[in-house]
């Protein structure tokens, strides 16, 4: 799949969006088809990590102890933001939503 600079502003990414992954690919190389589908990759594990923190977060509220669960409560409002803010939240929901909406539309499927 070939991605252009029309097809990513037509669906949602900003010019400053395009400019950091012009930026980015000028300095590690690659293409915008490799960028958004690693940003969309990133977007994915940060997600399955959340959830997966949430749900041991609620398992753990429901059966071990009010230390334990304040400790991982902690523990999940300094991780969290850190995975958030290493992935680039914002660019790699955007690539994550045009990697979808592109494979919904591919013929064939």
């Amino acid at each position: 799949m070939k991605v252009s600079e029309t097809a990513l502003l037509e669906s949602g990414f900003s010019y400053a969006d395009l400019q950091k992954l012009k930026n980015n690919i000028a300095n590690y190389g690659g293409s915008l088809d490799s960028a958004t589908h690693d940003l969309a990759n990133r977007f994915n594990a940060s997600k399955w990590i959340t959830i997966a923190a949430f749900i041991i977060f609620a398992l753990t509220l429901m059966l071990a102890s009010v230390d334990a669960s304040i400790t991982l409560a902690a523990t999940l409002a300094i991780v969290l933001p850190f995975i958030w803010y290493l992935t680039p939240a914002k660019l790699a929901y955007k690539s994550w939503r045009y990697r979808r909406l592109t494979s919904n539309s591919e013929p064939g499927q």
